[in-house]
């Protein structure tokens, strides 16, 4: 088959596939994606296996976290009565800081107004908790 020139004047529509902007927009494409990648990878929640877990958990001496209980009227820190906030706030940064586990358990009685339970949970973590943890509270018989 017999290829036409323009130089004679000859004009037709070209069947043929122009594929140099498919290879440009692929690379791009594959360039991008090459950046993006690790930047991905950083960003993912890390989960740790549980043979991990256990064998650092042996390592680790273990220490019982602060039990706090909201009741109506009182709290108790570790089944002792405190009497006020700043008393609270004392002896929470007084236990924290001799602790390498920084955690804290809540137990709430149903009673309590939800305001007293948020300002509560505020003042364990602005005194140095790493970790609260609200727990169901058990039924006394």
């Amino acid at each position: 088959m017999r290829k036409r020139s323009t130089e004679k004047g000859e004009s037709g529509a070209i069947a043929e596939i122009n594929v140099t902007p498919m290879c440009d927009l692929s690379l791009t494409l594959l360039i991008i994606l090459m950046v993006i990648s690790p930047m991905i990878m950083q960003s993912m929640i890390k989960v740790f296996s549980s043979s991990a877990v256990a064998s650092s958990a042996k390592a680790a001496k273990k220490e019982k976290p602060l039990f706090i209980d909201i009741r109506e009227k009182d709290i108790y820190l570790n089944n002792r009565k405190v009497p006020s906030d700043l008393y609270l706030a004392t002896h929470l940064l007084a236990e924290l800081s001799r602790k390498a586990d920084k955690s804290v358990m809540v137990t709430v009685h149903p009673a309590v107004l939800h305001g007293k339970v948020v300002h509560t949970l505020d003042l364990i973590k602005q005194n140095g908790a790493s970790k609260v943890s609200l727990i169901k509270r058990r039924r006394r018989k």
